[in-house]
């Protein structure tokens, strides 16, 4: 009787470079070992940091670093502690599954999809509208729904979505009344409305950060590729 053998653990040999961009970003993405080795401000700490952070993609989500990582790998101490963060938050708001922010739809997807478009992401817009195949959506989620997301009350949502439409709005505008904390209070309870607040600000400056790189949205991406 054969044993299942465990998952191998990547190497920077699975680091795979890209094509340049047309629009390339403000700084390099780093996307191998080579590209780690040639940046001459980190120290051997953060080089081994930096790798440690692409390999994390490919060891828990199966494929290439993002446009996204491997731009914010310029700081191996900073997106380590980001990645930690987002780790420690995941399980608190369900970040996973069905509910995850990736999954078209989802409460999470269309707070995470407003926040990015407050702040002008190109980058990640295009990525949580063309969709993650790995995810799907949920049951009922059309693509074209995206395009409704300033209609809170269209028929088109769900009591949870049309909420999560009016709390992000009311985060990001500071604009929060009582009857939507009321009622997110009474949808999801204080964590979780909490949690929530603390994921549409980490998206928020992830957000940020990409625009002020100049990192857009990689046309191999609408390749099904990783972005």
């Amino acid at each position: 009787m054969s044993k299942t053998q465990p998952p191998r653990t990547p190497t920077a040999a699975d680091l795979q470079d890209k094509p340049p961009l047309p629009r390339p970003p403000r700084l390099k993405p780093l996307r191998t070992k080579a590209d780690i080795d040639a940046i001459s401000y980190f120290d051997d700490e953060e080089r081994e940091i930096a790798l440690e952070y692409l390999l994390r993609s490919v060891r828990n989500y199966g494929n290439q670093p993002t446009i996204t990582v491997a731009t914010a790998a310029h700081d191996p101490k900073g997106a380590r502690a980001k990645a930690r963060l987002n780790e420690a938050l995941n399980p608190l708001i369900d970040n996973d599954g069905l509910t995850r922010h990736t999954t078209q739809g989802s409460v999470l997807h269309l707070m995470v999809y407003l926040t990015l478009k407050h702040v002008n992401d190109e980058c990640l817009v295009g990525a949580l509208a063309t969709g993650n195949v790995k995810r799907g959506a949920v049951p009922a989620f059309k693509p074209h729904h995206l395009a409704m997301v300033d209609f809170p009350e269209s028929e088109v949502w769900s009591d949870q979505q049309r909420l999560s439409l009016k709390f992000t709005k009311a985060v990001l505008n500071s604009a929060m009344t009582d009857e939507i904390w009321d009622a997110a209070v009474k949808m999801w309870g204080v964590k979780k409305v909490l949690g929530y607040i603390q994921m549409i600000g980490n998206f928020w400056y992830v957000g940020t950060r990409n625009r002020v790189l100049n990192v857009h949205h990689p046309v191999y991406r609408d390749r099904n590729e990783s972005a």
